[in-house]
């Protein structure tokens, strides 16, 4: 399995030149690596002089480069499922709608560059992808997809089934579904799929809040404005649970605090080619030693979340049923409590050393 790897920071802090030079660093010790690109116009492209393609392209030994279009994997999707028509539908629906007309749904390209990342990791292929991926909040937002979807699966699947509109079209699905599909379909056989998507979502949240799956770096210059940009970002990282290895400077001012309890490593403003000694051994570093973003102490009964960046006033609590729900600088987590804390209410809540402890009582 692969270590997926991405920069945080502000924008025109120099995040794409620094992904490929990491990458550069990792492919030159032997190591097989991906360079995914999401903008529209590649800068990992115009700084390698070459135009990518939608399929990965060797650019150098062991380090490839692909650039995902949202358009082409619509169009790769759709033949997919138009494949799967084929073959188990009797009344063809999608026939006549072909992937190079389809529109790009918001919120769809995020899915789909995740379902073709998850596609990469799973090739055996590469040991390390980098994603250079635009925005930095959309990134974050992106890697939160599979915990976001798969709460949504659960709990409007828990409504609908306990809903008298849920009860009343259960006993139709199966005889609908043997009428338009050739294969036998049982409600069993529907429970099961959706049960399968499902893992597939918490396999994928777990391998975003793995430290050895997914690594993110904050990138920054010396400018005040981007020290605060990136550590409001990081922030939001901890937030969603995402893990991260430390902080990259660029300039020679010393902004360790800004960013402790991380390790910080200057980089200099030096051209591509000169920055692979600097950016060494980031890559492969291990991730036990990381700040954990959430810790759950069943036998002191304390939910404990580390949110830098931000502030007390910035972050809003509250409790639903057997979920505890953080709220701050416009995004949310759900965070599902223990068994042995079910029936528990949250009875405090200080706000210390950049963690937010919860105690339940």
């Amino acid at each position: 399995m692969a270590r997926v790897l991405s920069l945080l920071g502000k924008g025109g802090v120099g995040r794409s030149t620094l992904t490929l030079a990491m990458a550069r660093t990792e492919a030159r010790r032997g190591r097989r690596v991906l360079v995914v690109s999401l903008e529209p116009v590649s800068a990992v492209g115009l700084l390698l002089d070459t135009r990518l393609s939608p399929e990965p392209i060797e650019v150098e030994p062991q380090l490839s480069v692909v650039h995902f279009s949202t358009t082409a994997l619509i169009e790769r999707n759709w033949n997919r499922l138009r494949s799967a028509e084929e073959e188990y539908s009797r009344i063809p629906l999608f026939r006549e709608v072909y992937g190079q007309e389809l529109g790009v749904l918001p919120g769809l390209d995020q899915l789909l560059v995740m379902s073709s990342l998850r596609d990469y990791d799973l090739s055996g292929q590469y040991d390390l992808i980098f994603f250079d991926g635009g925005a930095a909040l959309d990134q974050l937002r992106m890697f939160a997809v599979p915990e976001q979807l798969s709460w949504y699966i659960r709990r409007f699947g828990e409504a609908f089934a306990r809903s008298a509109i849920g009860q009343v079209l259960s006993p139709f699905i199966e005889p609908i579904t043997r009428a338009i599909l050739t294969v036998n379909f049982s409600t069993e056989s529907v429970r099961a799929t959706t049960g399968r998507f499902s893992d597939i979502l918490n396999e994928g949240k777990a391998v975003m809040q793995n430290p050895e799956r997914l690594l993110l770096y904050l990138v920054s210059t010396a400018d005040p404005l981007a020290i605060a940009t990136t550590r409001q970002l990081w922030g939001i990282s901890q937030l969603l649970g995402f893990n991260v290895g430390g902080a990259l400077v660029r300039g020679d001012a010393d902004w360790k605090e800004a960013f402790a309890p991380l390790p910080v490593r200057a980089i200099p403003e030096a051209a591509i080619a000169d920055l692979p000694a600097a950016l060494e051994g980031l890559a492969t570093v291990d991730g036990a030693a990381f700040p954990k973003p959430l810790q759950i102490d069943e036998r002191a009964r304390t939910v404990r979340i580390f949110l830098p960046g931000l502030t007390k006033k910035q972050v809003e609590l509250n409790q639903y049923g057997p979920e505890l729900t953080l709220r701050a600088a416009d995004q949310r987590r759900n965070v599902d409590l223990p068994a042995s804390f079910r029936g528990l209410r949250a009875s405090g809540a200080k706000f210390q050393d950049h963690y937010l402890t919860v105690t339940f009582g």
